[in-house]
């Protein structure tokens, strides 16, 4: 009911409480003539003066929109006013002696007869001065609903109480509430269901997830959650069509709701993923049971057209303890154990447990603190070598950076840059390393290592930044260096997702400023030779995956081979990532590779190390064993001179 109609009705209620009297004095007078008032009793006079003062309010009482009833205390109808003959159909004739359930009642709620005779007011149990919205049938057949508030009035005489009934048609007012209602349950039920799969979507799954994980609490009990990805999704919408791939998350949805069926709730969590949760979980045995039955039923092929598909799925399973206080912390388990099911090869499932539970506090202890990181300075960067086979010195150094943190020590880009993107911090976290890799330049050219450069990696984000050129320019001549001095890696994976051109025109500023630029992670399954024919770069790293095999895989050298000479070819710069041993390096250097780098040629080491190690260079095993290998040619060769 509408605050409106409450006030409404209300104000009835007081109208009732204070007509009441004159009502009962209207009915009285009617049916006993003037002769009762003029006994002389008390009953007589107050009544008398209540008629002077009350005639309006019986004028208005017999010419109310709202029906009036004056009841016995066991509910027969003694008087009515005009106004409820025209609401339910009925005239005073018709009703006077009877009670209102013998006639006015919809059939669904009618009283057996019995029911009917028993029936009478308990005027001092408070129940009367309650409002109350009843739906009734008129004379007509017509239902409508009836709001009704109650009166009692007593006498001093100890004549028996009446009951006062104010009645008014609230039909239009309930069936706006009624439409206004079905209309908001239309909306929640849009606003909480998926529309291409008609699944509970996120926001609906998350509601219900956090009143079982609270309810779990408080019965000891558990809930069970699996977390499902669809394997290479992205593949049926490119191959087939962005219709297959609708077509298939339906299919994927009817597979999970028959496996939920009536003991828990399927969802779509968003893209491809769902959710499964399971409500009074007492193991993880019955969610891997849950969990390989939706693994099997997600192999059956998709047949769409012409095309044949066979899907799969990966999952991650997560059970709420006592430890579990929201929804977003149970989800948060499912979600890492899903990431190690993908990790572990897909179309298989994980459960999380106490080793992911370390790993998700440290991954979160880690985010939340990269910010302040940088600000209080724990960032530093290492120098790896690279060493030109053909000058036979260090060509440059690479730029690597790493977070001493106060807790966990040293920790490596492999752990922190995915957070980094996570939380938007790349742009502050490249800035960073620029910062460090070109003062750390400055000093080793203090040192009298004039000539040697220095290699930058810079993220697909920063590359997209229109300022970023403008800021290394400014970077290096607030320092006094060259821009020739610094080398600009991008990974060659950047040129994937550069569907704007921003990375391709940064590059060529870049180069335009004097700037060099290498392709890193050269050949890691990615189209690397078509990337040459659109960006020019002065060089190229191949990867290590390609290095480490060069010995013991003939095709591979072959194609590292070629790729050199091609390079060359093409006046691109080869450097070698990971080369480990001198017999790598000997191999690589018959190829016409130029320069090498990798723990053969030295590890990562500190500003200070760096400095040292030039001085020194032959410590370094492979150049020890080149420089070996060199002297033992150059002997040779002057051999065969004198002999000629």
């Amino acid at each position: 009911m509408s605050n409106a109609a409450f006030m409404t009705s209300e104000l009835y209620l007081i109208v009732g409480a204070i007509g009441a009297v004159a009502v009962v004095y209207a009915f009285m007078k009617s049916r006993l003539g003037a002769g009762i008032f003029q006994n002389g009793n008390d009953l007589s006079k107050e009544l008398t003066q209540a008629s002077s003062e009350n005639a309006l309010l019986e004028f208005i009482v017999r010419n109310a929109s709202d029906g009036l009833l004056i009841q016995d205390v066991e509910g027969h109808i003694e008087w009515a006013n005009p106004a409820y003959s025209r609401i339910s159909g009925y005239s005073l004739e018709e009703i006077k002696g009877r009670k209102p359930q013998e006639f006015i009642l919809a059939k669904d709620v009618q009283l057996t007869q019995q029911e009917i005779e028993e029936f009478r007011y308990d005027i001092d149990s408070g129940q009367l001065e309650t409002l109350e919205s009843v739906r009734n049938v008129r004379k007509s057949g017509e239902e409508f609903y009836n709001q009704l508030s109650f009166s009692v009035a007593r006498f001093d005489d100890e004549s028996e109480p009446k009951v006062v009934v104010i009645a008014r048609d609230v039909t239009d007012q309930v069936q706006r509430e009624q439409k206004l209602a079905e209309s908001e349950e239309r909306n929640r039920e849009l606003a909480e269901v998926d529309s291409l799969t008609k699944l509970p979507n996120r926001m609906k799954l998350t509601g219900f997830i956090e009143e079982l994980v609270w309810s779990a609490k408080r019965a000891n009990s558990n809930v069970g959650l699996l977390h499902i990805d669809l394997d290479h999704f992205k593949n049926i919408n490119d191959a087939m069509g962005h219709a297959a791939g609708d077509w298939a998350l339906i299919k994927a949805a009817e597979i999970l709701q028959n496996v939920a069926d009536k003991s828990g709730m399927a969802g779509r969590f968003g893209g491809d993923e769902f959710l499964l949760v399971i409500p009074h979980t007492s193991d993880f045995e019955t969610l891997e049971g849950i969990a390989l039955r939706i693994l099997e039923a997600m192999r059956s092929p998709l047949t769409w057209g012409d095309n044949v598909y066979v899907s799969s799925c990966s999952i991650g399973i997560a059970m709420s303890d006592v430890q579990t206080t929201s929804a977003a912390q149970l989800i948060r388990h499912a979600d890492v154990a899903l990431y190690e099911a993908k990790n572990a090869g897909r179309q298989n499932f994980a459960c999380f447990d106490q080793e992911m539970g370390a790993k998700l506090n440290r991954k979160l202890d880690l985010s939340s603190r990269i910010v302040s990181a940088i600000a209080n300075g724990e960032f530093e960067v290492e120098l790896q070598p690279q060493y030109c086979l053909t000058k036979r010195q260090v060509h440059g150094f690479e730029a690597l950076l790493r977070w001493r943190h106060p807790t966990f020590g040293m920790i490596y880009p492999n752990e922190f840059l995915p957070l980094a993107d996570q939380t938007g911090s790349m742009v502050l976290l490249d800035e960073t390393a620029r910062n460090c890799a070109l003062d750390s330049l400055v000093k080793i050219h203090d040192a009298g290592a004039k000539d040697v450069a220095v290699s930058i990696n810079v993220s697909a984000v920063t590359l997209k930044n229109p300022g970023f050129v403008g800021q290394m320019k400014q970077s290096v001549r607030d320092r006094g260096l060259q821009n020739s001095s610094v080398t600009i890696e991008v990974l060659e994976t950047t040129f994937l997702d550069d569907g704007s051109g921003n990375t391709l025109s940064t590059i060529s500023e870049l180069q335009d400023a004097g700037f060099n630029v290498e392709l890193d992670d050269f050949g890691m399954g990615y189209a690397g030779l078509s990337h040459l024919t659109k960006v020019s770069t002065q060089g190229i790293k191949i990867d290590r995956s390609m290095i480490k095999n060069i010995l013991n895989d003939e095709p591979t050298f072959v194609i590292v081979r070629a790729v050199i000479k091609l390079c060359e070819e093409l006046d691109i710069n080869v450097v070698a990532e990971g080369v480990e041993t001198a017999a790598q390096a000997i191999r690589l250097k018959g190829a016409g590779c130029k320069i090498l780098q990798g723990f053969g040629v030295a590890k990562p080491m500190s500003l200070e190390d760096a400095i040292n190690w030039l001085d020194d260079v032959s410590v370094s095993p492979v150049v020890s064993e080149l420089a070996s290998s060199d002297d033992k040619f150059d002997k040779l060769r002057q051999q065969l001179k004198q002999l000629m």
